[in-house]
């Protein structure tokens, strides 16, 4: 059985199949067409695409079509649906009621991955890009992490959007789920001192990580070797939710901060102490915490684990290939049952 799939709207290039590897991972059962009538399924990515184009879908929409919201994206879900916690959903369009299955982080087990989290899944970059650096930094003893750290040019970087506003706190506790962007941009207010870097959207003038070449290796190139700590939160909480953002953290050679409770998934990749956990903290008083941190005999133990971790994750390939293989099965088993 293979699933025909369309992507509709205007943030179709932001959902699991709009990325090569993961196409291509899917291949035979779940293939991709540019003809609406030829598709089983119609996939939007973002609920501003339901609200925009609803009319259009009731319109050509057949009666053998069902439409899937599949969102990749858990900020988008916290802070823009009405409701992202529910699977089975209608939207009232002017030309009818329009039904619609929500898949995301919090209704599906698309995103429960088992070694390599999803967002490193959708670029053969991320992956290729951490074998080499981890293996590179897996050499460094405790002695020489605790050097770059003392010289680092930053004692604490922030690099992320500036998100204040109220909307960025939503919350969903009944799911483990709420926003972070908020939190994150609080902690960076708090934080004081000469060494301390703010970048990005909003802090300063420079260019959207999206409209550069390859804001990735850009990031790796800027900050590798002039951070002591960074900032690695999430701009959404969810225990199957982890980014880039942590692992270039590592792979920079800085102290990544992040925010686990007891049930998240980066307990499953690194060890205890291999970051600084801001869980249950108000801003203020991460702040407080990370005045004058420096990294203890412990902590830097657990870097060096971590690093070593890292750098076989990222160079057995068969973990790769069977974290390809798991998403594809989750993706057809969940499409397969709406049709």
């Amino acid at each position: 059985m293979t699933i025909k799939v369309h992507p509709f709207g205007d943030y179709a290039h932001r959902q699991p199949f709009a990325y090569d590897p993961i196409r291509r991972a899917c291949m035979p059962l779940v293939t991709v067409t540019d003809a609406f009538d030829a598709a089983d399924i119609i996939l939007l990515a973002h609920t501003k695409d339901l609200e925009r184009h609803a009319e259009t879908v009731v319109s050509r929409l057949g009666a053998h079509q069902r439409v899937v919201l599949l969102s990749e994206e858990p900020l988008w879900d916290c802070v823009w649906a009405k409701d992202p916690i529910t699977r089975a959903q209608v939207f009232d369009a002017e030309a009818g009621p329009l039904p619609y299955v929500y898949l995301n982080h919090v209704t599906s087990d698309i995103y429960d991955f088992e070694r390599i989290p999803y967002f490193l899944l959708t670029d053969y970059a991320y992956p290729t890009r951490y074998g080499c650096w981890f293996a590179e930094n897996a050499r460094l003893s405790q002695r020489d992490w605790m050097e770059r750290f003392a010289g680092a040019r930053w004692d604490l970087a922030f690099v992320a959007e500036y998100r204040n506003e109220p909307r960025f706190d939503a919350a969903y506790p009944e799911a483990g789920f709420y926003g972070l962007g908020r939190w994150r941009t609080r902690l960076a207010l708090a934080c004081s001192g000469e060494r301390l870097l703010r970048m990005g959207s909003g802090w300063n003038e420079l260019p959207r990580r999206q409209t550069l070449p390859d804001w990735h290796l850009e990031k790796y190139l800027d900050l590798r070797g002039r951070c002591a700590v960074l900032s690695a939160v999430e701009n959404t909480y969810h225990r199957s939710y982890i980014t880039e953002k942590i692992f270039d953290g590592l792979a920079i050679g800085a102290m990544p901060l992040y925010v686990a409770g007891a049930d998240h998934r980066i307990h499953d990749l690194l060890p205890q102490g291999a970051f600084v956990n801001l869980d249950g903290l108000t801003p203020e008083a991460a702040a407080e915490q990370m005045a004058g941190y420096t990294a203890d005999a412990q902590a830097l133990s657990a870097y060096c684990e971590a690093q070593a971790r890292m750098a076989a994750l990222f160079n057995t390939p068969s973990f790769l290939c069977a974290e390809y293989d798991r998403l594809a099965q989750a993706l057809m088993r969940n499409l397969s049952a709406l049709i």
